[in-house]
């Protein structure tokens, strides 16, 4: 099966810039992929627009189901989404045509102005895994990236593929670059992360459950793929067991 990192620069406030840019990149994947796509892609955190940003997150999602549908993929990725009067900054796995995981970001951004605008979710409500054609798919999005915590929850609810969706920033690209393989290593498990350009760190990856970078993105607009192959999970746990 093969995985993919969508990588390119979501301009706040420029939906139909950033939707279009999307699809593009869209078409260098594969059938019966999974893809994974960087945080709030369609929107960026267009927070003096909130209501408008969440409208049209809504308004591309029967385009995001009928596109997965089509290439018989599961598409991951994060939207601002309205819920009863507040926002929340949520990421959802679509399997071929089907919604089946949503949940808000539980680790909020304070530096970023986060947690002033959206509700985050709660643990262990809110950590979830779902079974996909593509494998068990563990959602995480951009600062969730910090706790090792939540992907041991994760792993212990049988995680085979961690994805992150992520806005990170420059500053932090070590961070993100050195986050990513250890995360990778400590749950042997295998990593599928799409990050933002531009202002952000770019360095989209996917990682092995050994820690091997598979592909890698530069600081530039570009889609990456590797082949996931989830036996090689089992290899390494009996080669070193851990648990």
């Amino acid at each position: 099966m093969n995985a993919y990192a969508i990588q390119f620069e979501t301009v706040t406030g420029e939906y139909e810039r950033n939707w279009n840019r999307a699809l593009t990149f869209l078409n260098f994947t594969s059938l019966s992929s999974l893809v994974v796509f960087p945080e709030v892609f369609p929107t960026g955190f267009d927070y003096e627009n909130l209501d408008r940003a969440a409208e049209f997150s809504v308004s591309i999602f029967d385009s995001l189901k009928m596109f997965s549908e089509a290439f018989t993929s599961v598409f991951v990725f994060t939207v601002i989404e309205k819920i009863n009067g507040d926002f929340y900054n949520v990421v959802k796995v679509i399997d071929r045509g089907k919604e089946v995981l949503s949940r808000p970001k539980i680790k909020l951004f304070k530096p970023f102005d986060e947690d002033k605008y959206f509700v985050p979710g709660q643990i262990p409500d809110d950590l979830k895994v779902v079974e996909t054609c593509c494998g068990i798919v563990a959602p995480l999005i951009c600062f969730e990236l910090r706790f090792s915590e939540l992907f041991l929850y994760l792993r212990q609810k049988g995680a085979q593929i961690f994805t992150v969706s992520a806005q990170w920033g420059n500053a932090r690209k070590e961070h993100w670059k050195t986050l990513l393989m250890a995360r990778a290593i400590e749950n042997q498990r295998f990593i599928v992360a799409s990050n933002g350009v531009g202002e952000m760190a770019g360095f989209s990856a996917i990682i092995d459950p050994w820690g091997r970078v598979l592909s890698e993105a530069g600081d530039g607009e570009s889609v990456i793929c590797a082949e996931v192959n989830l036996s090689v999970i089992s290899q390494v746990e009996k080669k070193l067991p851990m648990r």
